[in-house]
């Protein structure tokens, strides 16, 4: 399966993913408004659903190329320049993003070992907590292959 395939089953497991916050958050008004009896534990699984979409989204849009980038002064810089630039620029991304889900990945373990909760649900945060690293190391994983493509490339 190609990479642009696996982002876009991930988009719409994704987008799965807002259907069920939107009817949890729809039953839960529901609940509230009209039963007078909210579920307590809606918004809470709502937000890990906001948190997931979040760091997954950045995943397929990266994949997709369709992430944002500063290219006004590279696109400025002579031709002969634009591809140093972009490469330095991919490996300061690539660093960032592992050194962040490295130092993610310890927070998670940490919160893993200790069976940290969440305060209305009462299930695991680690889950949740680890997509934070899971997408920073996919998103330096992107760079690094876009590092490699400007290495490797056909000349301008």
């Amino acid at each position: 399966m190609t990479t642009i395939r696996l982002a876009e089953a991930l988009a719409k497991g994704l987008a799965l993913v807002l259907l069920a916050m939107v009817a949890l958050s729809g039953w839960n008004v529901a609940a509230r408004y009209v039963f007078n009896a909210a579920v307590l534990w809606a918004d809470e699984i709502a937000v890990f659903g906001l948190i997931a979409l979040t760091w997954l989204g950045a995943i397929v849009v990266a994949a997709q190329g369709r992430d944002l980038r500063m290219d006004l002064l590279v696109a400025a810089l002579p031709v002969r320049w634009q591809r140093p630039i972009a490469l330095v620029q991919m490996l300061i991304v690539a660093g960032t993003c592992g050194w962040a889900a490295w130092l993610s990945y310890g927070y998670v373990v940490r919160v893993w070992r200790i069976g940290m909760t969440s305060d209305t649900a009462r299930v695991p945060i680690w889950p949740v907590h680890a997509l934070v690293p899971v997408s920073l190391a996919a998103l330096c994983l992107i760079a690094l292959w876009r590092a490699f493509r400007l290495l490797t490339g056909p000349r301008p």
